[in-house]
């Protein structure tokens, strides 16, 4: 064989191919691998899309939720030892800035959620049921994930579509288009969306049209749209769909878990298969080991002590005579020896640092509710977001705020929470009735991640939080006294994560920061 003949052949053809053909090659598309562009088809696909946006919400649920709470008066940093829960603290002091990792994780989390419901919503050609609740569920987390920014940071970038790298340095938005956005999306939601008994089984964790409702109402109200506020919880109230569970102590509970109170809560499992789905509460916020004994009162004795109750919560409950509530919210030293045959300190007689006796019970973690003492990390519990209680409490100030008050409506709403905790009735009207329902909003939803953003809604964050942190105890018996802590004029709005400012130079800092 000529072989010196075969070669110019070879290589015209290579040739050939390389000139005619290289595009064509080079564009064919890559077996085994589902792009962007190619995804989002079918509703099996749109599904699996859904639940990466419910995973979002699921990860990192302590920065997001648990850690929300140390902006308030309602709960203390604590931990082994000062500097154990060094982010804790700063926040619980308010001595944070743009570095903390706390704040940086919960900013992340939500333009995570936005991330992934603009490409659902983008990607997505509503021609099936499916992906018509599914775009829907989105926009509402969308909406969710934007009122929660808009509430901590104010002017934050406002981005409702998938973004070429280029583009990702965006700037700050205005307030008043990020609130348009939230209402546009929960709006255009809500029609699409299925009532909480429509749900099937499998699905009894989706978010449902009284979701979206409950959330239109919130964001009205933070507004100060109280009319429109009023008329979308009342939207909720008055579907049927909702009420009160009896027992208030099981609230936060397994038992009650999609129960008939819950408007919307994010899911977590318990089982050994699936322990990165488990929520971490417990170890993180469960009380102290090494200083905690649960005797028959059930609760984990596997726990790092962060976020616990303060001496101030516990009194408040006893000063107003809410024994109902105290008993499902916070626990003290005395009750759980008398009434559990507990303990809370250690050999020589300290009690954990960060607290002076009082235990969290909202939000806990209860034996029963993971696999076991060794799997601490594993706990079932699922993160009630919004109730049936908040709702009604929501829709009584906004009828009493309203240019044309309608307290009759708002005392019924009120009461009807009061009633459930063997509350007596309350009568008052006007601003009374308006500090009424501030109290009321503490008592019944204290741990559950509002209080401080009621505080900077109210005007009330300043007065309020003024001493955060400049009492620590240690435990045995002494305090940490700080200075320069406690809430200031730049605390209004919390500062845009360094790791933000630094890489996108459109960003402007909150003032004071």
């Amino acid at each position: 064989m000529n072989t010196q003949k075969i070669k110019p052949i070879i290589a015209l053809l290579l040739g050939s191919l390389l000139f005619y053909g290289c595009s064509d090659f080079l564009d064919t598309e890559q077996r085994g691998v589902t792009t962007q562009e190619t995804f989002y088809k079918t509703d099996a696909e749109v599904t699996e899309a859904l639940f990466a946006i419910y995973d979002k919400m699921q990860s990192g649920n302590l920065n997001t939720f648990q850690f929300k709470n140390l902006l308030s008066d309602d709960a203390i940093a604590g931990g082994g030892g000062r500097g154990d829960n060094s982010q804790g603290e700063e926040l619980d002091e308010f001595r944070f800035g743009s570095t903390n990792t706390i704040l940086t994780g919960m900013f992340t989390k939500y333009y995570q959620i936005i991330y992934t419901s603009n490409l659902l919503i983008a990607r997505v050609n509503v021609d099936s049921d499916v992906k018509k609740m599914a775009v829907a569920e989105a926009k509402t987390f969308r909406a969710y994930a934007y009122f929660e920014l808009v509430t901590l940071w104010g002017s934050v970038p406002l981005v409702t579509e998938p973004l070429d790298p280029e583009k990702y340095a965006q700037p700050n938005s205005v307030t008043e288009k990020i609130w348009e956005q939230i209402e546009k999306d929960l709006l255009e939601a809500i029609p699409d969306l299925p009532l909480k008994s429509e749900l099937p089984a499998a699905h009894k964790g989706n978010i449902s049209k009284g979701t979206a409702q409950a959330w239109l109402g919130k964001a009205y109200l933070y507004q100060k749209k109280y009319e429109l506020a009023a008329e979308a919880l009342d939207n909720v109230i008055n579907s049927g769909e909702y009420g009160l569970e009896p027992d208030f102590s099981l609230l936060t509970r397994e038992a009650t878990e999609f129960g008939i109170e819950s408007i919307f809560e994010i899911s977590y499992a318990n089982e050994l298969s699936t322990i990165t789905e488990g929520n971490v509460v417990a170890a993180y916020a469960g009380p102290r080991t090494g200083y905690f004994k649960a005797g028959t009162s059930g609760i984990t004795e596997t726990g790092w002590g962060y976020v616990g109750a303060t001496k101030k919560i516990h009194d408040l409950f006893i000063e107003v005579g809410d024994q109902v509530r105290r008993k499902g919210t916070v626990m003290s030293e005395e009750e759980l020896i008398n009434d559990f045959g507990g303990s809370f300190r250690n050999s020589e007689g300290n009690l954990p640092y960060g607290t002076e006796g009082y235990i969290r019970l909202k939000h806990g973690a209860y034996v029963s509710e993971t696999p076991g003492e060794e799997y601490h990390l594993i706990c079932g519990m699922n993160f009630r977001i919004t109730r049936y209680a908040d709702v009604l409490l929501m829709a009584a100030e906004a009828c009493n705020r309203k240019s044309n008050p309608d307290d009759t409506k708002a005392l019924k709403y009120i009461n009807l929470v009061r009633a459930r905790a063997q509350m007596p009735l309350l009568t008052s009207t006007g601003e009374k009735l308006f500090e009424d329902i501030k109290l009321e909003r503490r008592l019944e939803l204290a741990f559950e991640f509002v209080r401080y953003q009621d505080l900077i809604r109210w005007g009330d964050a300043a007065t309020v939080l003024a001493d955060e942190g400049k009492r620590i105890p240690r435990g045995d018996g002494t305090y940490l006294d700080l200075t320069d802590v406690g809430f200031k004029e730049k605390h209004w709005l919390l500062p845009f994560p360094y790791t933000e400012i630094n890489v996108n130079p459109n960003l402007i800092q909150n003032p004071g920061w």
